[in-house]
């Protein structure tokens, strides 16, 4: 049973995406072709709380100069995803900053991503919301975004990157829960196929990419 099938016999009070400018909708041509709004509008999975920030990393690492990403994932998610008791679904887009982010290899690292993601499902499933949470891979990133970026989220390997992905779905596997393979579904078009100009958000093509694999995500 796919996640939308799931979540179509569960039923759902609306939908919650957490993540960073990707799921904030950046660079889809209007508001209903974001990937939120697309999944939303195939499963009935109004209203959507966004509660994705833009430049923002799943863990609460220190970065170069000391201090963890304001924002970040794991310092809100109680805020975000457990405020009230809802029968939401709860669809997680997190890691292509994390991923990105080279400059402080000691402590940003894949590592740290995982202990922080594991606190955040641990924390959801304890409250109830493990047969409507589904989490996603990275968002394919084109070789040529790898040197585009503010300070610090430039210089990665693809090999680095793709260590990121391995880990969420390794998490959905120990959780059994929905794993969305956004970046295998996304690199398998071809490299850049699914970029918006500026290379590191997706175009349309790549929101509806995106919304297609979180809405047919399997359990791990």
């Amino acid at each position: 049973m796919t996640f939308g099938e799931n979540l179509k016999s569960f039923g759902i009070s609306g939908t919650r995406v957490f993540g960073d400018s990707i799921t904030a909708g950046f660079n889809a041509s209007r508001a209903d072709l974001t990937w939120p709004a697309l999944f939303a509008g195939a499963l009935d999975g109004f209203p959507i709380r966004n509660h994705a920030i833009p430049g923002t990393v799943l863990q609460g690492s220190r970065f170069a100069d000391g201090k963890p990403r304001s924002n970040n994932g794991v310092s809100r998610y109680v805020q975000s995803l457990l405020d009230q008791p809802r029968r939401d679904a709860i669809l997680i887009l997190y890691g292509y900053n994390d991923a990105r982010y080279t400059a402080a290899p000691e402590t940003m690292n894949v590592g740290g991503f995982v202990r922080d993601y594991s606190r955040i499902l641990k924390a959801l499933i304890a409250g109830g919301h493990h047969e409507r949470i589904a989490i996603g891979s990275p968002p394919y990133i084109p070789d040529a975004g790898f040197s585009i970026g503010s300070a610090g989220f430039t210089g990665q390997t693809r090999d680095g990157f793709e260590a990121y992905v391995e880990a969420v779905k390794n998490l959905a596997q120990r959780f059994s829960i929905f794993y969305a393979p956004v970046y295998e579904r996304m690199k398998a078009l071809g490299d850049g196929t699914l970029a918006s100009p500026d290379i590191t958000h997706p175009n349309d093509a790549g929101h509806r990419m995106i919304f297609e694999a979180f809405r047919d995500a399997e359990r791990q």
